[in-house]
C-alpha cells in the first residue's frame, strides 16, 4: 500500500477484479472498507480496462505493485479513483496514470496520488524515469503533471489511445 497524508493507494488484487467482473460492487465496497458509492465504476472506460487488467494480473501476479491501485480516502471511507502503473520498470522506465471520480476532482487528490506513486517508483533504484500520457490539450491532468515536476516531451500517436501528449520526470529532477 502507498500512503499519503489523505489517501491510501491500495493495490488491486485478484479478488477485487473478480468482484468487479461479476459485477458485485457491494462486495467490492466491503473488501475495500469504503462506502458503497463507487462512482468511478460507472465510467465506461473503466469497464473497458477491467477485463484486460484482470487478465494481465492473473498472468503476471508478481506485477501487482506495478499495476492498478484504488485511491481510498480512509477518513470518509470513499473510493475516489484508481490509478497506478502500466507494468514493472522496463529499461528504467515506468508509466503512470490515474482517474479521479468527477465528484472528487479539483480537490488535490490527483496531485497527492501522483506524488505517492512517484515516491513509490523512485524508491526503486532501477527506475530512472516516469512517463505519463494525457489528451493532447491543456487540461487538469496536464496541470497535475506539471505541478508534480513532469515536463512535456512530445505529441505522439499511441497505438491504443491515438494522439497523446507524452510527459516525463527524470529521477534527477524528482524532489520528494
Amino acid at each position: 500500500m502507498i500512503t499519503t497524508s489523505r489517501l491510501q493507494l491500495l493495490p488491486c488484487q485478484p479478488e477485487h477484479f473478480a468482484a468487479m467482473l461479476r459485477p458485485d460492487l457491494p462486495a467490492l465496497a466491503r473488501m475495500l472498507h469504503v462506502a458503497p458509492s463507487l462512482e468511478w465504476l460507472q465510467q465506461d472506460l473503466v469497464w473497458e480496462v477491467v477485463p484486460m487488467a484482470a487478465q494481465f494480473l492473473e498472468e503476471h501476479p508478481e506485477a501487482a505493485e506495478w499495476w492498478l491501485y484504488f485511491f481510498i480516502h480512509p477518513e470518509s471511507q470513499h473510493l475516489l479513483g484508481v490509478g497506478g502503473f502500466k507494468g514493472a520498470p522496463n529499461q528504467g522506465t515506468v508509466e503512470l496514470g490515474y482517474s479521479i471520480a468527477p465528484h472528487f476532482r479539483h480537490q488535490g487528490y490527483a496531485t497527492e496520488a501522483t506524488w505517492g506513486m512517484l515516491r513509490f517508483a523512485f524508491a526503486h533504484p532501477e527506475v530512472s524515469q516516469v512517463l505519463a500520457h494525457t489528451l493532447p490539450a491543456g487540461n487538469y491532468s496536464t496541470q497535475v503533471l506539471a505541478k508534480t515536476g513532469f515536463t512535456f516531451q512530445q505529441a505522439l500517436e499511441d497505438p491504443e489511445d491515438g494522439l497523446v501528449w507524452q510527459w516525463r520526470l527524470l529521477r534527477s529532477e524528482y524532489s520528494a
